[in-house]
């Protein structure tokens, strides 16, 4: 697992900042713009993993921020995907750690440590069932990658 710099993976904003419209972006791979288009605006962090990239981007739009999670192969398909939201929430994405082979632990919402495991092969998911409160994925029956929240704790001394 490594994280990406910008010069091998980026996004540019299509349309304009200011639009009331969700924001889109087209993937740029090595400087070089591929014509894949995702929702969002703003990339927090890339990391490659085996042959797969793993994306965090951002709405930026104030108080209403939202993430949205993509797992692209080679080819830069999305081969699995996760929102991460709330109405009127406001969220600052935090890398926290990258743990090898295949964990990433970030901070977004509120008071949540967020973990992503990805997975080497589609694992069966039920729809709906089993995502922390604020995850939305698209209805499917296969995962790569399980996303976990656990309320951050406080020392209160």
């Amino acid at each position: 697992m490594r994280l990406l710099p910008p010069s091998e993976f980026s996004l540019r904003l299509l349309g304009s900042p200011f639009s009331e419209e969700m924001p889109q972006s087209e993937i740029v791979s090595n400087g070089q713009p591929t014509g894949k288009i995702v929702n969002g605006a703003v990339l927090e962090t890339a990391i490659r993993w085996n042959d797969l990239v793993l994306a965090f981007v951002t709405d930026n739009i104030t108080n209403q921020e939202a993430m949205h999670i993509y797992l692209f192969d080679a080819g830069y398909q999305v081969i699995d995907s996760a929102w991460l939201g709330s109405i009127y929430a406001s969220g600052v994405f935090s890398l926290v750690d990258v743990c090898p082979p295949n964990a990433i632990r970030f901070r977004f919402l509120g008071d949540m440590d967020w973990t992503l495991e990805l997975l080497s092969r589609d694992t069966f998911a039920l729809p709906y069932v089993f995502e922390p409160c604020g995850v939305s994925r698209p209805f499917g029956f296969h995962r790569r990658f399980r996303i976990r929240a656990k309320r951050r704790q406080y020392d209160r001394r």
